[in-house]
């Protein structure tokens, strides 16, 4: 709210005062993250979604919070292939060893990750990566079982 009503600092104070109160910071942690961009503050921005992903806990919610911090990469760092890279491939990791990472809620977070990478992948300029991702959950892909749509879902993420 003090965020909305352009009070920059304060919103930020009171989100940095209950940061340590909150049982899940990370959403705390977004809010900064979301305040920074909209000041234009890239940098602090990238390192408050970062936090919160690192912060989130239980196997959705790390998948969830992943997939927003890859689309501010996107977003605000479309040149750091290296980072977006690292943030996919721990994305498709943790989602390699999770049962049910492709059915429901995990499953949005992911094919919001595929579409944001499909689209800064756009013109071809970072095929290399997707490739790379692309052989990086291929395996993951074949464990999951034809039937209730995992599979499907799994191979439409990354597409090559």
């Amino acid at each position: 709210m003090r965020g909305q009503a352009g009070l920059w600092k304060e919103s930020d104070a009171l989100l940095k005062a209950n940061l340590i109160k909150s049982h899940s910071p990370y959403y705390l942690m977004s809010q900064l993250g979301s305040n920074a961009k909209k000041q234009g503050r890239t940098a602090d921005a990238l390192d408050w979604y970062s936090q919160a992903f690192a912060k989130s806990e239980g196997p959705a919610t790390r998948l969830q919070w992943g997939s927003s911090y890859l689309s501010a990469l996107v977003d605000m760092a479309p040149q750091d292939s290296k980072r977006i890279e690292q943030t996919a491939s721990q994305l498709i990791t943790e989602a390699a060893n999770q049962q049910g990472a492709f059915y429901e809620r995990s499953a949005r977070s992911l094919q919001r990750v595929g579409q944001k990478l499909a689209a800064w992948n756009g013109k071809g300029e970072h095929k290399d990566v997707i490739q790379r991702l692309r052989q990086q959950i291929t395996p993951v892909c074949a464990k999951l079982p034809a039937e209730g749509g995992q599979k499907a879902v799994c191979e439409g993420v990354i597409k090559a």
